[in-house]
């Protein structure tokens, strides 16, 4: 579909915008002054940080908001945060085991939510067909949301970004080389997402519902991985009674770049292949999933927790004076990998890094304090924070 079939089509606008799409908006104007007061209830803040963006101006182009996956509630989050920031008619990849979900799915599908089947999501016809379809919401002007990562990530460390999702930008932009499609890269850190105690759970549910096992193994699976998210967010929504306790969110942001500034989708076009135009383009995809991993490692906070978790991972158990002589190692690495430490720059000593990480730690429960030494209580949570800093310090 080239820019004149799109202007016949009436797809060259916000004009284009259906009465569906306005009632996506309509539900999410209905439900964000909850929205927001759950949230400042559950979190002790949310800081955002990044260059100023003017959303209308944005939306005049085909658009797609590209972030990192830490947990289910990345959908609250950023439908909250771009909201109040003035974008319209929002549209939320998510997969499958939300979107169809008895009562939650369709709620979530009216806010905007489409599907992502994770089972057959790698098969070739259907990331054609998913492209097209999330073409057409670009060319509409929604502003598409994705988490090209595949999933949460259930170890801490950042995924493999995917070129599935992410190559309807390349397939808008092919098909209007002459107008900028924008990309917006963002990155979510948390303190404690709800989901993280229990992904081994959910991880063992994973295993047993694979479509070889027999039935019964897979109704075990789906107690296991759907409970597990049930255990997570039960408490998370009556955080509000709790008093914040799932500590700070931290969102930082690039400024949006244009597709084809940074790929040359022409030049990367795979000669032969005209007759089938997903499969000529599948290099600038390739290229523009690798950009976002890069972009991705550049974004994501480093907390004080990260640090210090990795040190526990690795000696088991650390004095706080021990853990300042060790700390400069890992944040050498770190920074000499391009990675974002606003959160540790400012403090002014190795101690406050130290004090915060144990302060963090214990709000988990993920260690114990004794005598002024600091051992490994939940060797999966300590192992979770620290694999950011293990991905960068490898063995």
């Amino acid at each position: 579909m080239r820019k004149e079939q799109l202007k016949a089509a009436g797809l060259n606008g916000v004009g284009a915008i259906d009465e569906r799409m306005k009632t996506h908006h309509q539900r999410i104007i209905d439900i964000s002054a909850s929205v927001d007061r759950f949230l400042k209830s559950a979190f002790t803040d949310i800081i955002v940080e990044g260059p100023a963006i003017d959303p209308s101006a944005l939306q005049q182009h085909p658009h797609m908001v590209v972030c990192t996956h830490r947990s289910h509630v990345d959908y609250f989050i950023m439908g909250h945060l771009l909201f109040f920031r003035g974008f319209k008619h929002m549209r939320f990849a998510a997969g499958d085991n939300l979107t169809k979900l008895p009562w939650i799915g369709p709620r979530f599908r009216s806010f905007g939510a489409f599907t992502v089947a994770r089972e057959i999501a790698f098969e070739r016809n259907y990331v054609k067909n998913l492209c097209n379809q999330v073409v057409t919401m670009m060319a509409q002007r929604e502003a598409v949301v994705v988490f090209p990562e595949g999933g949460r990530s259930y170890s801490g460390s950042m995924l493999e970004v995917k070129n599935g999702i992410l190559g309807a930008a390349i397939l808008m932009q092919s098909q209007l080389p002459d107008e900028d499609v924008f990309l917006l890269p963002m990155a979510i850190s948390y303190e404690c997402p709800p989901d993280v105690p229990w992904f081994d759970l959910l991880l063992t549910g994973k295993k047993l519902r694979r479509r070889t096992h027999p039935f019964f193994k897979r109704l075990l699976g789906s107690i296991f991985y759907f409970g597990a998210d049930i255990l997570a967010f039960a408490p998370f929504f009556f955080a509000r009674k709790w008093g914040k306790p799932y500590g700070m969110v931290y969102i930082d942001y690039d400024a949006p770049f244009a597709v084809r500034t940074a790929i040359d989708i022409e030049g990367n076009r795979t000669p032969g292949s005209r007759s089938d135009v997903f499969f000529e383009h599948r290099a600038s995809m390739q290229k523009l999933a690798d950009l976002m991993q890069q972009r991705f490692c550049a974004l994501y906070r480093i907390l004080p927790m990260h640090v210090l978790a990795f040190l526990l991972h690795t000696a088991g158990a650390l004095s706080a004076d021990k853990a300042v002589v060790l700390l400069p190692f890992p944040i050498k690495a770190l920074r000499h990998a391009g990675r974002n430490m606003k959160s540790l720059d400012r403090f002014s000593s190795p101690h406050g890094i130290v004090a915060e990480g144990q302060r963090q730690l214990l709000r988990l429960k993920a260690i114990n304090l004794k005598n002024g030494a600091m051992s490994v209580r939940k060797k999966t949570i300590v192992r979770y924070y620290a694999a950011p800093v293990i991905d960068v310090v490898k063995p």
